[in-house]
């Protein structure tokens, strides 16, 4: 998917990691990003933030959800992050990490919430549910606090990506607030949907979900009870181009993962996007049959949208070698990938990637690596297994 981007805006990506894989420093199944790259794709997002009045939580889960790469981007100007689970908000934090929005994919269990309050002390917690609600605010009231909460809202006709389901129905929000505000261990501060933008057919712009339409109908039911809605939380191809739409619309929260690595969906076709991609999958070629070239593989994802690899051994060779891809099955473990085979393919031919990641649900490993277009380029951090 993001291939020929990478190709046209950042070679020497795919030229270090072929050289780093060929010579043994790193092994097939690794995901490799350009640490140089994506710092300064955070300078550019939070710059951007702060032209348009806009607060961004980073979300870690595409590039392997680690405290490293937590640090380096709160260091680099995003401060907080938006965790998928308790158990990447648990890894961030333990990490020295700071924790900015918390359950909006995954709400914890009913017995998790004194951890949350008192280890991951997130600013805001994202609810589905009034009985989620009591638990947390039971569970402030014991340690004598007080928490800010947002709401994730649906639409029955909305837009969900399947196994992401749940929130309050914007029918019964209503009803629904007038219980919440009533707990006295939550402040309710504002309302968040998901996802609230996806690329158009003609892929050269985003359109609004119905999920944003659902949102800006949730803050006016809020505000008619006389709640001041100070966080409006627009996720979903949070990015340079996106944030200044978004505020338009009075958005005051943003939580960008793939513009951390310039792979937002709209970054595969517009090459004057201010951030920068930076990230790729490196295997080689296992074994070959009369058809196919297999791939040493465990980092695959099916909604990755590949097309097409770049295959060979040495730094020139892959910029100019290219061949189609078979697609993932997801009934399947990806132990291989196959690549329609080619007549000048080797075994041990490294085999670039690169598409849509999501390193948290995979088996592979990740590789941080600085000064990628120098004689000696720098591994400063290895993560086993994509953490």
């Amino acid at each position: 998917m993001f291939l020929d981007i990478t190709l046209r805006r950042n070679p020497e990506l795919i030229q270090t990691a072929v050289k780093l894989h060929q010579d043994g420093t790193i092994p097939p199944n690794t995901y490799v990003i350009d640490l140089d790259s994506l710092s300064e794709n955070v300078r550019v997002l939070k710059k951007t933030s702060i032209e348009h009045g806009m607060k961004l939580y980073y979300m870690t889960k595409q590039i392997g959800r680690s405290g490293f790469v937590g640090k380096v981007i709160e260091q680099n100007g995003i401060e907080q992050a938006v965790a998928v689970d308790i158990d990447e908000a648990a890894k961030l934090r333990g990490d020295g990490c700071s924790i900015g929005n918390f359950g909006h994919l995954v709400q914890p269990g009913k017995n998790q919430w004194d951890l949350v309050l008192k280890r991951l002390k997130p600013e805001i917690v994202t609810l589905f549910s009034y009985e989620r609600a009591r638990q947390l605010s039971d569970a402030a009231l014991r340690l004598g606090l007080k928490q800010d909460v947002i709401l994730r809202v649906i639409n029955s006709k909305g837009f969900v990506y399947p196994g992401q389901n749940g929130g309050f129905q914007i029918d019964d929000l209503e009803n629904s607030v007038k219980e919440i505000v009533l707990l006295p261990g939550l402040n309710v501060i504002g309302i968040t949907s998901f996802p609230i933008m996806q690329l158009n057919e003609e892929k050269n712009d985003y359109d609004f979900t119905s999920n944003f339409y659902t949102l800006l109908k949730a803050r006016n039911v809020l505000e008619n009870l006389g709640i001041n809605v100070i966080h409006l939380n627009a996720p979903g191809s949070t990015s340079c181009h996106t944030i200044p739409r978004l505020k338009d619309y009075g958005v005051t929260h943003g939580e960008p993962g793939h513009a951390l690595t310039g792979t937002t969906p709209l970054h595969a076709y517009m090459e004057n996007l201010k951030e920068k991609p930076s990230i790729l999958y490196i295997s080689e070629i296992s074994h070959l049959d009369k058809n196919h070239a297999y791939t040493i593989a465990g980092g695959f994802y099916v909604r990755s949208n590949m097309e097409k690899a770049l295959y060979g051994r040495t730094e020139t060779v892959i910029l100019e070698n290219s061949t189609e891809v078979d697609k993932s099955n997801s009934e399947n473990i990806d132990y291989y990938g196959s690549l329609k085979r080619q007549s000048d393919m080797t075994i041990g031919d490294s085999v670039v990637y690169a598409f849509r990641t999501q390193i948290f649900v995979t088996r592979a490993h990740v590789a941080f690596i600085r000064k990628i277009d120098s004689k000696a380029p720098e591994i400063v951090y290895f993560q086993k297994r994509g953490g």
